[in-house]
């Protein structure tokens, strides 16, 4: 094998010398600016990018926070609404139940009336045969007859 005889070193030696010169100057003047160019745009944007996502993230927070704030009073603003519905339902209806006991009062006085005059007319009604029935029993009872001022009396004590 011509690589591992000694003789060939020094050529060998030269022309690996002469193709790596020309290959790094191949490389550094045609492929690695192009690369390097590259590199540097894609670098750009993905700082363009991360800056970018910075903002976005930044204005989702005040977004968030700002949703979150108006969400807070919406929420006050419905306990204040309800706390003021309820106060007035409970005025209303303690309002209308003071109208009802004032009502069933009326009712309740017009109906007593109603039947103290009903029984006072059933009671006039009543007491003359009441009285002659009265008349009757204490005439059996005691073979005399009462007086008609005595049984007045017991009877208008009976009907109070």
């Amino acid at each position: 094998m011509p690589q591992l005889d000694p003789t060939w070193f020094a050529s060998q030696l030269f022309w690996l010398a002469i193709l790596f010169v020309a290959l790094h100057v191949i490389l550094s003047r045609l492929v690695l600016p192009p690369l390097q160019g590259t590199i540097a745009r894609r670098k750009q944007t993905v700082e363009a990018d991360l800056e970018r996502a910075q903002r976005l993230k930044t204005h989702a927070e005040k977004a968030r926070q700002d949703y979150e704030r108006t969400l807070a009073e919406a929420r006050q603003n419905a306990q204040t609404l309800i706390a003021d519905s309820l106060q007035a339902q409970k005025a209303d209806a303690e309002r209308a139940g003071k109208e009802l006991d004032k009502k069933i009062e009326q009712q309740l006085s017009a109906a007593t009336q109603q039947i103290t005059a009903r029984k006072q007319e059933l009671m006039d009604a009543l007491t003359p045969t009441a009285s002659e029935l009265a008349a009757m029993i204490v005439e059996k009872l005691t073979a005399q007859a009462p007086g008609k001022d005595q049984l007045g009396k017991a009877i208008g004590n009976l009907t109070k």
